[in-house]
């Protein structure tokens, strides 16, 4: 016998239908997100994103023929009546990662072309997500000053941090989120967000997948440091100390050294960002300035302690291309440039992202925040035999995405899913507020 009051027809009909607009739309995390609220109908009457691997990927995935828009370019009279505006705004100008120019940056404008469109438009509701650091910058007068444009023209705004791992996604990633409402009385009570019990890495890592484009010499390098010691977590670099952190020396990367080669290297390291190098070259402190030999032999003594043994040495690390000799650089007009007439010195060579990876991921953890520049150099060890970068399915369980979603082959995964927005963590934001 079949129950009418819960036939699909019937709950269809029970939906509460909604026009939305998709701006900086991306891959479509807000729409994924409105796919999953049971009690609306969601009709996005607009999409625009001006990455074309965005867009050829949203148009796979939602069987729409769109073209890159530059959101600057629309016409708020053109665009067709709708009850609700989702943006992933640009976060370069708010993030901590760019030069944090907020408003003065041509893309932190986006946020006045979006407050345009609603003036218009007078949306019931507006949700936009964007860099956590947003809240601090310029002492939170940037968030501020946002909320004061929604409320000058009618909205109650209500603003939060949220953590995509607090929402089943293995990834720390945390992200403002600006929810702004129209016909309401009060804001929107965020603290009612509903979080979810966390996972790690090893849920999602596919032990299947032993296929990697890693150079095979680096990676036999980095297990054969593995077997000696547990390397899941540590970063690959040479500008940063400590056990958590693989140096080129200690994979013997341009070559085999002596273990005092090696301790050198790491007090270079570690001295080279002192600040009294900076008073003494008279220059603004840089963090990783060239030291001399005679700067070098201050704090570092050989076992022999003759100046020519450090010489040899230093000599022998230049070769290697472990150490690079050049003259510190001064900040003249806002920008680093040589000082020409100051003294030569020796400096480390490799960051983090000279080398195939950055890190290697802890299977018992989470990643860190994916981000468009390095999400790539991120690397799990698979069964203990191969060294792999991130595939396509754990990125997208990673970000919250389901499994069904298509990313093109011809797209770069990496930078897509470094700039999405978190269904997850979004759904739970829209279930607060359609409820």
């Amino acid at each position: 016998m079949i129950d009418h009051e819960t036939t699909p027809s019937t709950i269809s009909t029970m939906q509460k239908p909604i026009k939305f607009i998709d701006l900086c739309s991306g891959i479509g995390g807000f729409r994924i997100a409105l796919k999953n609220i049971p009690n609306i109908e969601a009709t996005c009457v607009l999409s625009a994103d001006i990455k074309q691997d965005a867009i050829d990927t949203y148009n796979i995935n939602f069987h729409e023929t769109h073209k890159s828009t530059d959101i600057y370019s629309l016409d708020v009279q053109d665009i067709e009546p709708f009850d609700l505006l989702c943006a992933g705004f640009p976060c370069q100008p708010f993030s901590s990662a760019g030069q944090k120019r907020g408003f003065s940056d041509a893309r932190g404008g986006m946020i006045f072309k979006i407050i345009d469109i609603c003036q218009h438009h007078k949306p019931n509701y507006v949700v936009l997500e964007n860099v956590y650091n947003l809240i601090a910058l310029e002492n939170g007068q940037c968030i501020e000053r946002i909320k004061s444009l929604f409320e000058e023209i009618g909205y109650h705004v209500s603003y939060k941090k949220f953590n995509s791992c607090d929402f089943g996604c293995a990834q720390s990633r945390e992200r403002v989120y600006i929810v702004c409402v129209l016909d309401s009385e009060s804001p929107v009570d965020l603290d009612a967000v509903k979080t979810t019990p966390p996972v790690n890495l090893e849920t999602i890592i596919d032990h299947t997948d032993e296929t990697s484009d890693i150079d095979s010499s680096f990676s036999n390098r980095l297990l054969t440091l593995h077997k000696e010691r547990p390397i899941f977590g540590c970063k690959i670099g040479d500008k940063r100390g400590g056990s958590n952190n693989i140096h080129s020396w200690d994979l013997d990367y341009n070559g085999v050294i002596s273990k005092e080669e090696k301790e050198l290297m790491k007090q270079i390291m570690l001295h080279r960002r002192q600040k009294h190098w900076a008073e003494k070259k008279k220059i603004v402190w840089m963090d990783g300035m060239p030291l001399t030999t005679e700067e070098i032999s201050t704090f570092y003594q050989h076992p022999e302690s003759k100046p020519r043994q450090l010489q040899s040495m230093l000599d022998t690390l230049v070769d290697k291309g472990y150490l690079r000799l050049e003259k510190p650089k001064d900040l003249v007009d806002g920008k680093r440039e040589y000082k020409e007439s100051a003294e030569e010195g020796y400096n480390i060579c490799k960051g983090k992202l000279s080398f195939p990876i950055s890190k290697v991921l802890d299977p018992t953890t989470i990643s860190p925040t994916l981000t468009a520049t390095d999400s790539h150099k991120l690397a799990v060890i698979v069964n203990d035999r191969v060294v792999r970068h991130l595939n396509v399915g754990e990125m997208k369980k990673i970000c919250g995405f389901p499994e069904t979603f298509i990313v093109p082959k011809h797209v770069n995964y990496s930078d897509l899913f470094g700039n999405m927005a978190t269904p997850p963590v979004l759904e739970a934001i829209f279930r607060v507020l359609f409820d």
